[in-house]
């Protein structure tokens, strides 16, 4: 049995492992843990208690197809910093694309018309829905998507900050939806430039490096100032083990924006991977190739 996880992320091909175990996507290795152990004793045949045995098999394929891996996943701190860095990347998608976003549950446009306390908005009802996650396991696969959709509306948010722009068209009013999309197609016409970084985004999350690098290059001929662009092809260096380019990209992306969060997240995986035991006492070895660079963040739906 597979599970239907559709909505919000992963409706961009993006395994929302944050929503699959009910924690923000800002959440620490700690509140990981502790959501991960609470999430356990609800699911786990050891210690659950299901009134029949369809409800017990179906908590056990949750447990071990979606949480575990999701946790094994977030619990690493390099794999959550790379689950980081393109969440970051997907937030600045969803402003580009944001005329173009339905957003269909009502606790989700709660979140998307609040002001600026949007921040303890988010968390006030992710906290309520993951109350319910697991309590049956027939709702699960649906709280997930509804965790999700929050999540991307947060980080639609979190990107335009306190800018206030048009919500998006609520997904039953087509009418309005058709009308929306034809008045703005060609104002949202991606410029040859930003259409050649989302292929090598596109690329990146498919872990196509080569496919990646000259579309990065076409970007940053056509901007050498472009500090994504610079950020971006040194991660994908990065996972190619070309630890030299990789440096000379992310040093570029500094001198262009020092204070950037992903540029500043490209740094930390560049010193990683540069030191693997400094610090570490091994335990955070490189990967092998095929564990590279964000690897297991983007898959198939469930």
């Amino acid at each position: 049995m597979s599970f239907q996880l559709d909505r919000g992320l992963f409706q961009f091909e993006f395994t929302d492992r944050h929503a699959i175990l009910g924690v923000g996507v800002n959440a620490e290795e700690i509140n990981i843990r502790e959501r991960y152990q609470a999430v356990a004793r609800l699911l786990h045949p050891d210690s659950a208690r299901w009134k029949t045995e369809a409800d017990k098999q179906l908590a056990i394929r949750l447990f071990s197809r979606l949480i575990t891996h999701a946790y094994g996943q977030l619990s690493r701190q390099s794999q959550l910093q790379e689950q980081i860095i393109m969440l970051d990347l997907l937030g600045k998608r969803l402003v580009e694309q944001s005329s173009q976003i339905q957003i269909a549950d009502p606790l989700c446009q709660q979140l998307y018309q609040s002001g600026n306390d949007f921040e303890h908005v988010y968390d006030r009802l992710l906290t309520q829905l993951a109350t319910e996650q697991y309590s049956d396991p027939n709702n699960s696969a649906p709280i997930i998507n509804q965790i999700s959709e929050l999540n991307m509306v947060y980080l639609l948010r979190k990107q335009l900050q306190s800018v206030r722009s048009t919500p998006p068209v609520a997904a039953n009013n087509p009418t309005a939806s058709a009308a929306k999309e034809n008045s703005s197609a060609e104002s949202n016409k991606p410029s040859p430039v930003e259409g050649a970084l989302r292929r090598a985004e596109d690329y990146t999350s498919k872990k196509n490096w080569v496919k990646a690098v000259p579309e990065i290059k076409e970007v940053i001929s056509a901007e050498p100032n472009n500090a994504r662009a610079h950020t971006l092809l040194g991660l994908v260096y990065l996972n190619q083990h070309q630890l030299t380019m990789a440096k000379i990209s992310i040093n570029k992306a500094l001198q262009l924006a020092p204070k950037d969060p992903q540029v500043l997240q490209a740094k930390q995986e560049f010193e990683r991977a540069s030191n693997p035991s400094n610090g570490t006492n091994g335990k955070n070895a490189p990967k092998k190739a095929s564990e590279g660079m964000f690897s297991g963040l983007f898959g198939g739906k469930k």
